[in-house]
Order: C-alpha cells, then sequence, then structure tokens
C-alpha cells in the first residue's frame, strides 16, 4: 500500500502540465470564438487597442496587436572538481571549474491579426512562441 500511495503523490503534479500543443490549441479557441464580433467587441476582447492597423484598397482593415514576453533563464553554476594532488585522496592540488552555463536572455513575440470586413471580425492569424503566455 505505501508504494502505491508514493506513486500516486508522484503522478499528482503532472496533473496540471499541458504541453505546449494544448496551449497553443487553447490560445486558438479563445481567438476563434471571437469571429464575428464587430470591432467594438473585438476590442474588448482583446483587452486593448491595437498596435498597428491597415487599411486595404477594398476596404478591409487589418488589426494588429503585438507582445513581446521575456524572461531570464538562471542558466547553472560550475561545477568544481579538484585537480592534481597524488593518490587518490585529496594530497594537495586546486579547484577547477567544469561546465555550467550563464544567465540568458529569453524573449519570445506574438503577433495577432485580425481581418475586418465591413466592421465585423472575419479572420485571424497569430504566430510565435509568446502566444501562448499571452490572454486576449
Amino acid at each position: 500500500m505505501p508504494r502505491q500511495c508514493l506513486a500516486l503523490f508522484a503522478l499528482i503534479p503532472l496533473a496540471g502540465c499541458s504541453t505546449q500543443a494544448e496551449r497553443e490549441a487553447l490560445f486558438d479557441k479563445q481567438l476563434r470564438e471571437m469571429a464575428g464580433a464587430s470591432e467594438a467587441g473585438l476590442l474588448k476582447s482583446m483587452g486593448r487597442i491595437p498596435d498597428n492597423n491597415y487599411q486595404l484598397e477594398d476596404g478591409t482593415k487589418i488589426l494588429q496587436w503585438r507582445w513581446d514576453t521575456s524572461y531570464v533563464d538562471p542558466g547553472s553554476p560550475p561545477m568544481y572538481m579538484p585537480w592534481g594532488g597524488w593518490g587518490w585522496g585529496w594530497g594537495g592540488g586546486w579547484w577547477v571549474p567544469m561546465g555550467g552555463f550563464p544567465p540568458t536572455l529569453v524573449r519570445q513575440g506574438c503577433i495577432v491579426e485580425w481581418t475586418m470586413v465591413g466592421s465585423v471580425a472575419q479572420g485571424y492569424r497569430w504566430q510565435g512562441a509568446g502566444c501562448q503566455k499571452v490572454t486576449p
């Protein structure tokens, strides 16, 4: 019985995890539900005014939102290994750093474009690795 309990407790943290494909599908579903909305309704659903808009010759309007999410990957410190000395034990020598990675800035962007025909949201397009972190 104790082994079964341990196995159950080991699986509990995985219950809240989702894959990138699942997060992208959820984001796409949220956008798909906005199709057919008026321009004012779309602006309300997206939560802010667009960063860019383009008026095409045929009267179609493109509204574009951009997000830039960034974070610092902390990296990993080097391991220090004994180097030099004599015999099997520590008998002098020095400690040498081996491996490790410095902190890195990771930037992930997201672009969402809506096509407005006659002030009605007809279609959308999105791209970017940062879209799964955006809540429209």
